[in-house]
């Protein structure tokens, strides 16, 4: 069982660095993207550093933001 939770744990933060590569590479700021999503900018830091397990619909904002596929956050994971 505590195996299975790290694998969970890692999981989330594998998204959440994917997130932020992206997000990166695009050269937009956690603020901007949080604002798009109409979160606080906490909560957005927190989904980057994998220390918040995130619903889909929050992805799929997340991905509209980012204007990418929500496929593209589980590429190489």
């Amino acid at each position: 069982m505590l195996q299975e939770k790290h694998s969970e744990d890692i999981f989330v933060k594998s998204i959440g660095e994917k997130i932020k590569s992206i997000r990166l590479s695009k050269g937009i700021k956690q603020n901007e993207i949080a604002y798009r999503c109409n979160f606080d900018k906490s909560s957005y830091n927190n989904i980057e550093a994998g220390k918040r397990n995130v619903a889909i619909i929050t992805l799929y904002k997340i991905a509209k933001a980012l204007n990418v596929s929500i496929n593209s956050f589980f590429e190489d994971i």
